[in-house]
């Protein structure tokens, strides 16, 4: 099934994949780009701290400066990045400019994209987001308001304006081709609603919801264990299995991601280096650029300021700390980086494809 979240798009961009092995200076394909730390909610499983654990996100909480925000997306577009993902650190729509940087991503010639917990996701916003955007993903993981009351730490329900949100930006969308989808991530508490989540996500315009396990935080002080006992894991997987049935059509799909099921019961990594960051970096809200999405926050993941200078320059200097060859990947946790980092081992490197018999 070819959807936006296959580690296969990497074959897309074979060149880039194979100047980076060959060890030349290479633009990253894609960058996510946090405008906050700052967050209304307070999800248990947040892998950037929460009011509990105050975390990274709570120690640093600042926002991306406006006036080198619009300077960096030109930059960015102008070395040869071709996506950024506004996401986070926090919720990017507390940053009181964030319709203005979405204008600047298109008008730079950028594709761009938004993962948002929806609250925000308001009049402010959604004309320039249905307008330009390629796609805005909900942080929804529930199929109840008090179940999403619990997932996201919320004092007072928003579980149905957020639903709303998402039924409006569609409607603004007026038939242009723009994906709406939502993320739900399984824990003990949810994964009975897993169904209706589904069926409510496409009632109010979706175009997918994204079913994922979550992975721990406690090895980084944020307190969160493994949240889905293994009977959990198999129901879990039945019960996405009968959302597909019944719900999967040809403008709504139900995607989930049962390689990180299985991750959680596997040990080790199955590649030796991590080489992916040159490929899809992360440059945090203070403006620090990360090897890592996971690695926000540890010092020896961090790699420049794009405060500091043209990201050109921060980025070559990046690029020659070569950080794939210094990290220990037997002592990093479980990451979403995992099937791309495995696909560019096997398929490019071990040639496990077979790449030249089609």
């Amino acid at each position: 099934m070819i959807t936006p979240f296959t580690p296969l798009k990497l074959l897309r961009h074979s060149g880039r994949v194979e100047a980076m092995l060959a060890g030349e200076p290479t633009a990253p394909i894609s960058v996510e780009l946090d405008l906050s730390n700052h967050c209304p909610h307070d999800c248990p499983f947040c892998s950037f701290g929460t009011s509990a654990s105050q975390g990274y996100r709570q120690q640093h909480a600042v926002s991306f400066p406006t006036p080198r925000l619009l300077t960096l997306l030109k930059e960015l577009a102008d070395y040869g990045v071709l996506s950024v993902t506004f996401t986070g650190g926090g919720e990017p729509l507390v940053h009181k400019q964030a319709a203005a940087a979405f204008e600047a991503a298109y008008a730079a010639g950028l594709d761009y994209g938004l993962v948002t917990n929806g609250v925000l996701l308001d009049a402010r916003v959604r004309p320039v987001l249905a307008s330009s955007a390629k796609f805005v993903r909900v942080s929804l993981d529930a199929g109840r308001s008090d179940t999403h009351q619990f997932s996201h730490g919320l004092s007072r329900p928003q579980f149905h304006t957020i639903l709303g949100n998402m039924q409006e930006l569609r409607s603004a969308a007026e038939g242009r081709p723009f994906t709406i989808g939502a993320s739900f991530c399984v824990m003990d508490q949810n994964w009975k609603e897993i169904y209706q989540a589904a069926k409510l996500v496409r009632d109010h315009g979706g175009n997918y919801l994204e079913v994922r396990p979550t992975f721990p935080t406690d090895w980084r002080g944020d307190g969160w264990g493994r949240a889905l006992a293994d009977a959990n894991v198999e129901a879990a997987k039945v019960e996405i299995e009968h959302a597909r049935t019944h719900l999967n059509s040809d403008t709504f799909q139900v995607i989930g991601m049962v390689d990180r099921f299985d991750a959680l019961t596997q040990t080790g990594k199955p590649y030796t280096q991590c080489r992916i960051g040159p490929l899809m970096t992360v440059i945090g809200a203070d403006g620090r650029i990360w090897h890592c999405c996971v690695q926000r926050g540890q010092d020896f993941f961090s790699m420049g300021s794009v405060l500091d200078g043209a990201f050109a320059d921060v980025w070559q200097e990046a690029l020659d700390r070569k950080m794939s060859e210094q990290i220990d990947v037997t002592k990093c946790p479980k990451c979403r980086y995992d099937s791309y980092n495995t696909l560019i081992e096997k398929a490019f490197i071990k040639d496990g494809m077979h790449a030249n018999f089609v």
